[in-house]
């Protein structure tokens, strides 16, 4: 009878689970002098490059958010995705605030998970924006 209770009382902390969640530097994306980049203008091009990548971005891109996820590790007992997301600045700032995340949801405790992380793919849009003009990248340390 000891066993079993024993058993019982594990058997929710075997089963359940673990999310953790990393995130990489705030950048954010100034508008550069020649160009008028509109909230609009960013959300679509930057869904246009995350679809690209293999990123599910939001249909709905609203003036106030954009959001696009992508599933880096699938498997039975433990899933990572990507989130990039981009907030528009104050009405008297021009520039959009630029974020990504990873979360890590699953049976593998977060000891065994680095807190570190770094989104090549947010890298790859900034240097996109700086070649077509449209805008400039900052971390949230210049």
């Amino acid at each position: 009878m000891e066993r079993l209770r024993t058993l019982f009382i594990l058997c929710p902390l075997i089963f359940s689970g673990c999310t953790n969640v990393a995130g990489d530097i705030t950048r954010s994306i100034h508008h550069l002098p020649s160009s008028s980049l509109s909230s609009d203008t960013l959300f679509a091009a930057a869904g246009h490059f995350f679809t690209n990548l293999g990123y599910q971005c939001d249909s709905n891109h609203q003036a106030t958010r954009f959001r696009c996820t992508k599933a880096l590790r699938d498997v039975y007992i433990h899933q990572t995705r990507a989130v990039v997301q981009i907030y528009p600045g104050d009405a008297e700032v021009t520039h959009h605030s630029l974020f990504t995340t990873r979360w890590d949801e699953g049976l593998i405790p977060g000891e065994f998970i680095s807190s570190e992380f770094t989104n090549p793919d947010v890298a790859a849009f900034c240097d996109y924006l700086r070649e077509d003009e449209l805008g400039l990248c900052r971390s949230g340390d210049e």
